[in-house]
């Protein structure tokens, strides 16, 4: 194995989503290349020019304090060729040269990986479809991959980890970032319960509008198949199963309204052939004779999951049906003129809650300056009106 200091030289200088494939055609190893000349870099078709700066201005004591950084947190790195490196990962067009994994990697070995994505502002209806398929797919040993974000990423992971299941976590920032409080619960019950948050941004980069699609193809590149859940006509979801299709993988889409714009994604994917995910059995029944880890017997209909004790505890108890998407959707007009109508401390502590994700009732105490015990009545209140919605760990969320 080449000296780790090299691999993570060169991906400081290349930059995450470069061609790796042709940098290491061109001069074999790192190493390879930080004993070049610049010449010779520029005439290597897979370092670009901005790259040349970047490798010139960058040293391995560089490499030596992100290696230092990761010691002292307990984060593993994982070079190109580490024998633990994703057999699947390998075989993408620009796959990483090093991955940086809170957790246990090894918890991909052997297990088929089925990807879950979908919008972050998904409907009532894909959060349990999210839900239950990623329970009943954990069920049979199946490792459920996400993005750890909001709305459909994090209702996959929550039901991976219900049903006592294996959930991974790709991100699009480095480790040890403070990106998205609300789901940091999550990512921890993730690496406490035998999964992994893998990115291969090293240690605290910020996230930004770059840094997800090309973490996108992380997520389709680990598994062996992409369930796009909830996806509009524009989507990045859709970005996602358009790199599956490129890295060889499968890709299926859960059945929804055809009168939904919401939906217009998935239903494109099926219209082009995707395989339609009615349950986990319609998804893990195509592989049961390519992993031997995994108990397809296990396999139980949606409606049976969501007869059991895991659906019965969900936070949707209503009856789903297309008819009632749209009618979710239309009441957010009622709820956006109560929200306006409120006063005093009551909007104080709405206008606190952020508009995509769930709030602590500390952070709230903290925001407002209100007492805990005028607080939780306040927030009593908003949930009586239908405006705010309660998780676990006293988290709240505008509904």
């Amino acid at each position: 194995m080449t000296d780790m200091r090299y691999w993570i030289w060169m991906q400081l200088g290349i930059g995450a989503g470069a061609d790796l494939g042709a940098v290491l055609d061109y001069f074999e190893t790192p190493k390879g290349l930080y004993d070049s000349s610049v010449l010779e870099w520029v005439a290597c078709e897979g370092v670009s020019h901005s790259s040349v700066e970047k490798l010139t201005n960058t040293s391995l004591e560089d490499a030596d304090r992100i290696i230092d950084t990761c010691n002292k947190n307990g984060w593993q790195i994982i070079t190109f060729d580490d024998s633990r490196y994703p057999e699947l990962l390998k075989d993408i067009p620009r796959p990483p040269a090093v991955l940086y994994v809170a957790g246990d990697i090894n918890c991909l070995k052997d297990k088929l990986t089925v990807a879950m994505v979908g919008t972050r502002k998904a409907s009532a209806y894909s959060l349990k479809a999210a839900r239950y398929l990623a329970k009943g797919i954990s069920d049979c040993g199946a490792v459920v991959v996400s993005g750890g974000a909001l709305g459909v990423d994090s209702a996959s992971h929550e039901g991976a980890l219900k049903g006592g299941g294996i959930t991974v976590a790709v991100l699009g920032c480095g480790l040890g970032t403070d990106y998205l409080k609300a789901n940091e619960k999550l990512r921890s019950d993730i690496v406490a319960k035998g999964g992994a948050l893998i990115t291969e941004f090293p240690p605290y980069t910020k996230a930004d509008r770059t840094t997800f699609p090309i973490r996108n193809r992380l997520i389709s590149g680990l598994s062996r198949c992409v369930i796009v859940v909830e996806a509009a006509q524009k989507s990045g979801s859709l970005i996602t199963a358009e790199d599956a299709r490129r890295q060889g993988r499968d890709v299926f889409a859960v059945p929804s309204s055809i009168f939904d714009p919401a939906f217009q994604g998935t239903n494109k994917l099926i219209d082009e052939g995707a395989y339609v995910a009615t349950g986990p059995a319609a998804v893990v029944n195509r592989y049961k004779d390519e992993y031997y880890t995994l108990n397809v017997q296990n396999a139980e209909s949606m409606y049976k999951i969501s007869e059991s004790k895991y659906g019965a505890n969900a936070p949707e108890q209503k009856q789903l049906t297309f008819d009632r998407i749209s009618e979710t959707r239309h009441s957010d007009s009622e709820r956006i003129s109560k929200a306006a109508n409120l006063t005093g401390m009551s909007k104080t502590v709405y206008d606190a809650l952020i508009d995509d994700g769930f709030t602590s009732i500390d952070e709230l105490a903290a925001q407002t300056g209100i007492a805990d015990s005028k607080l939780n009545t306040v927030l009593t209140l908003l949930e009586v009106k239908g405006l705010i919605k309660k998780t676990e760990g006293e988290r709240y969320s505008k509904v």
